[in-house]
């Protein structure tokens, strides 16, 4: 499927011509149809010989219905740009125009509209007129086709350049989602939504969440030019009948989502390209709009390491939004100035939550650099701000290398500094460390540090390296099933507590490393129960009976292994 958007100046025929194309009138308002004005989106399609579907999405070319406009261009793989041979490029055209370069349209062909009207040496200063507005830009190599609604093989002409243009396949990624230009309500449907899916496909019987109010629905059919689909691929026009939602609780400018997939945000690090042709320069003191997907949002500005962006250049600037989106690093949005009344710039999404002051802000868009400025990051929260599935450093966590280097260095200074204490005060308690310091703790080779028994040695000091008491050998053959400890020495086994080769919970004695072993036991469980598991259930696991379980599981607790919610244990913030 290939997108289109028409684009150009009220009354130059764009409506018309989608319909030579594809047979549909495409003004679907009572008042659209009564003044012959577009006012609001309309969508048609039509398929070529060879099975290819053309996707129209028709915009209104008047200055008022911008904002409609605007909610139809993004996602597009090409544009139309319809030109009256008689009245030429006018004012919305060039706004139509440059909205289309600023949001990164990379091609698209020009269509001369009532040519039947002009004689051919008017045909061609009309060529020539728009030919010399589209030097250097991205459609200086675009066919330029005269057409005529009355001539039918011009209008076959068009269609087969349509068809010529070749644009790079979708990037397919790991989060979709449709901004909502459409919603309505049909009887015996229920809520459906239209728009254009995005960035990766979506299935029939999926939950979703529309956002920023984030109600929650699932999908019931997926519908795209009249056909009913089990799953829709990005880059298509789609019908989404909703279930759960009613259609009064959705807005143009929402978003469809799958749940926990991204993060609203009202503060965005962007970068502005200015138009080359404004009269003035872009400051603070405007009062602006942001115009993203189909939304628009009122925004005020601050401009980094810089005090305004002179017209046709490029800075960097913070957004603060008057409600929260959902939206990604690197999507494009259109900025106007309301007290002008005029698009002002173009702009790309770098941070969705920046963390710096503005005074030291140098947004960028790039992973590593977003961990730079954080140093730490678990991976779900990467995934939210940026959609990037990234291998974690350790357990779940991603560090930058400065932060993990400054991190082990602290953690190696902390541990030689014990090496001259008794045996039975070294070793650092992971559970007392800093997360970051004990998530680095556990990225040290062997013949770095060890852990044992939640505790991080330097590997000659590690109670391993020592000789294994008989008794403490007869605790770990037991595992999770100890001997009665009334059967030995009260004064040995403090020592071996004190020592680090047992644990005293409760006054029910286990070899230190059991803990790590129910460590294990509990991680795996919980794989398999992500919403929580019983004392019975790890019992079993276990092999052992509740007098040993209960006071194992109440030490994980303890150590941030687990949680304890109700009756179950759920993952805790160090499993």
């Amino acid at each position: 499927m290939t997108l289109i958007a028409t684009a150009g100046h009220v009354d130059h025929g764009k409506t018309s011509l989608v319909e030579a194309l594809t047979g549909t009138n495409t003004d679907r308002l009572e008042e659209e149809k009564r003044r012959g004005l577009t006012i609001d989106l309309g969508f048609a399609h039509s398929t070529g010989s060879a099975g290819e579907v053309l996707s129209f999405i028709d915009v209104p070319g008047h200055i008022r219905f911008l904002r409609n406009m605007l909610a139809g261009v993004g996602g597009i793989d090409m544009c139309l740009l319809v030109v009256d041979a008689r009245e030429g490029w006018m004012p919305q055209t060039q706004e139509h125009f440059d909205i289309l370069r600023l949001l990164g349209v990379q091609h698209g062909v020009v269509a001369l509209t009532k040519c039947d009207l002009l004689s051919e040496a008017e045909r061609e200063d009309a060529r020539l007129l728009v030919e010399m507005q589209l030097e250097d830009t991205f459609l200086s190599d675009a066919p330029i086709v005269e057409t005529s609604i009355h001539d039918e093989s011009s209008i076959e002409l068009l269609r087969q350049k349509i068809l010529s243009i070749v644009h790079a396949p979708r990037q397919i990624k790991s989060r979709p989602r449709i901004w909502i230009d459409r919603v309505f309500s049909l009887t015996g449907v229920g809520t459906v939504v239209t728009g254009t899916l995005l960035d990766a496909s979506l299935t029939v019987g999926a939950d979703i969440t529309i956002l920023p109010a984030g109600h929650k629905g699932r999908i019931r059919q997926l519908h795209s030019h009249n056909h009913e689909l089990e799953t829709s691929e990005p880059g298509s026009r789609v019908a989404v009948n909703v279930h759960g939602i009613s259609h009064n609780d959705i807005n143009r400018g929402d978003v469809l989502v799958l749940p926990e997939q991204w993060m609203l945000s009202n503060t965005l690090d962007v970068e502005l390209h200015a138009l080359p042709y404004l009269a003035h320069s872009i400051t603070r003191r405007g009062h602006f709009l942001m115009y993203i997907g189909s939304d628009e949002v009122e925004v005020s500005l601050r401009l980094i390491q810089a005090e305004s962006i002179a017209p046709g250049t490029t800075a960097k600037a913070r957004l603060y939004l008057q409600h929260p989106i959902a939206v990604a690093p690197q999507d494009k949005f259109i900025l106007r100035e309301t007290g002008r009344d005029e698009t002002v710039a173009g702009g790309i999404v770098l941070d969705i939550d920046p963390v710096l002051r503005l005074t030291k802000a140098d947004p960028q868009y790039d992973v590593q650099h977003l961990l730079d400025e954080r140093g730490m990051m678990n991976t779900n929260e990467l995934f939210l701000r940026t959609g990037v599935q990234a291998t974690p450093t350790v357990d779940d966590v991603i560090f930058s290398s400065a932060m993990l280097t400054a991190a082990k260095a602290e953690v190696f200074h902390m541990l030689n500094s014990q090496s001259s204490l008794a045996s039975e005060l070294q070793g650092i308690d992971l559970v007392g460390l800093p997360d970051h310091l004990a998530q680095a703790a556990r990225t040290f080779r062997p013949e770095e540090a060890v852990i044992e028994n939640g505790r991080l040695y330097l590997p000659e000091l590690a109670p391993s390296q020592k000789q294994t008491h008989p008794l403490v050998q007869e605790f770990i053959d037991a595992l999770f099933t100890p001997p009665d400890p009334n059967a030995f020495d009260r004064a040995l086994l403090r020592r071996l507590v004190q020592e680090g080769h047992l644990l005293n919970l409760d006054g029910i004695f286990f070899a230190s490393h059991t803990l790590d072993r129910a460590h294990a036991v509990v991680k795996d469980l919980l794989t398999q129960h992500p919403d929580g598991i019983t004392t019975s259930a790890f019992r079993e696991a276990a092999n052992t009976t509740r007098k040993y379980a209960v006071p194992l599981l109440e030490a994980l607790d303890a150590r941030g292994i687990t949680r304890r919610r109700g009756d179950l244990r759920i993952t805790g913030p160090r499993l």
